[in-house]
């Protein structure tokens, strides 16, 4: 149902394509035996209400969330013109909030049957809407519950041909799937954007390249792209061109997700985009090592520019001054990169970096004592991997003064993953429980519905090609 806000802007917009259709039809109306006569102000220039009334149109649709646009497109043709053109789209982007949505990701696999995920577009604002519970035990135990999640065949990416979702950036989702039907292993990425229902073909082929990869939007030829990535080896896809090209190696190696003596995060290795650049957490100088054996001035962050395809590093906040029991996090909150850590037992840290690029303006947004996220303060730091305690955050409402984090405090990081609700205004933590879904919390994304087309421009002769390339 349209809400009243809604529902008067339909209104307008109504009564708007109706005043642009009698002004076209006036226009364009011819009299007996003489030209059509132009429209003229008072001063007898030509007036500009039609371009007016199309502004108008244009700015009223923009302003109403894509579920309904997709609704409207059938309404007439004016409107459907407007809302398939890539300009409003990105107009529409523009006027639209940031970060309104977490992709959930439910697991239906099955051993016999392989990998199955389903990708399900959750709106912050419910989960922060669900109705508070009490524990059933303690009265300091509150929690919100998830209720079932219905599972549309559409959103399961079985169904999409694809096993991962590589990243989110404006509305497109970028996934990952593969073939090892023959004895060489081909994987292929398709674009999709859940809103507007829309898949691109299998695109960038890649055959025997063992390899991770990354999404993002290169700003200056407005234009988006995927990274495949090695130790030894980087290749950048553009997507429009459809050639897979070689690119400089990382200077330093990210970290290396197979090595889990080193602590390392075993669901944060893609990389993350901000500011026209994909990230990576990394340690200078080594390639084999041990975390016993890191020191804090190896930490480096390494920037990749989708533009310029060059890298620069990027150092952790000065503030950030001993080794912690587990990597830290390079994640993205309120539209800026986000360095977060444990301390040793007692605290977990936020820090956002408030100008993209300049060192010195990594800024302490949060130091979250472990009682007050409920954590058991005699958390041992030397538990085998698969019983550390990672947190992971996910997103913020500055609105509601609510960080959204993800954790394993059960101590089993690959099959009891939760969500942690916390209020820093108030130093409040809820749970955030799902009875009826497996949702893997770890590699939830942040997501903003938008309107944008995943069949990108073509900008070479090359389009035609499939980029089709071995390792």
């Amino acid at each position: 149902q349209i809400g009243f806000h809604q529902h008067f802007l339909f209104q307008i917009l109504t009564l708007t394509t109706s005043l642009h259709s009698y002004r076209h039809k006036q226009t364009h109306l011819p009299l007996m035996n003489s030209p059509p006569a132009k429209s003229r102000n008072l001063n007898g220039a030509p007036t500009a209400l039609p371009v007016l009334l199309d502004e108008l149109i244009s700015e009223i649709l923009s302003l109403l969330p894509v579920k309904t646009l997709m609704q409207m497109k059938c309404v007439c043709k004016l409107w459907k013109t407007i809302i398939f053109d890539p300009a409003f789209a990105k107009l529409h982007l523009q006027r639209s909030p940031r970060s309104t949505h977490l992709l959930l990701i439910q697991n239906w696999s099955n051993p016999n049957e392989g990998l199955d995920c389903s990708v399900e577009p959750y709106p912050v604002t419910n989960l922060l809407e669900i109705p508070l519970r009490i524990g059933r035990f303690s009265p300091f135990y509150t929690y919100r519950d998830i209720d079932a999640i219905p599972v549309d065949p559409h959103y399961r990416l079985k169904n999409l041909s694809c096993w991962q979702i590589v990243g989110s950036c404006n509305g497109l989702l970028c996934l990952l799937g593969g073939s090892c039907a023959t004895k060489n292993h081909t994987t292929w990425l398709r674009l999709w954007n859940p809103a507007t229902n829309t898949l691109s073909e299998k695109l960038a082929y890649l055959t025997n390249f063992c390899c991770r990869f990354a999404f993002g939007y290169d700003i200056s030829t407005d234009s988006y792209k995927a990274v495949a990535f090695s130790a030894n080896k980087v290749k950048v896809f553009r997507f429009g061109d459809n050639v897979w090209r070689n690119i400089e190696c990382l200077p330093v190696v990210p970290f290396a997700l197979e090595a889990t003596r080193l602590n390392c995060h075993p669901f944060v290795y893609n990389g993350v985009y901000v500011s026209g650049a994909i990230n990576w957490l990394a340690i200078r100088n080594k390639i084999n090592y041990e975390w016993k054996d890191i020191t804090v001035d190896q930490f480096v962050i390494v920037s990749l520019d989708l533009g310029t395809e060059t890298y620069r590093e990027l150092l952790p906040p000065q503030g950030f001054v001993e080794v912690p029991p587990v990597q830290p996090s390079v994640t993205v909150l309120m539209d800026r990169l986000c360095f977060s850590h444990r301390t040793k037992g007692t605290h977990f840290v936020l820090w956002t970096m408030m100008e993209f690029g300049v060192q010195e303006s990594w800024t302490q947004f949060l130091k979250i004592s472990f009682q007050n996220l409920r954590i058991d303060h005699g958390i041992s730091d030397s538990l085998p991997y698969g019983s550390q305690l990672f947190l992971l955050p996910l997103s913020s409402c500055e609105r509601s003064n609510t960080l959204i984090i993800a954790t394993n405090q059960e101590g089993d990081v690959f099959s009891n993953q939760r969500a942690i609700l916390f209020n820093w205004k108030h130093n409040r933590v809820e749970q955030v429980t799902s009875f009826y879904n497996d949702i893997l919390w770890f590699f939830t994304k942040e997501y903003v519905e938008s309107l944008v087309s995943t069949c990108p421009k073509t900008t070479t002769s090359t389009s035609n090609t499939y980029g089709v390339i071995d390792g």
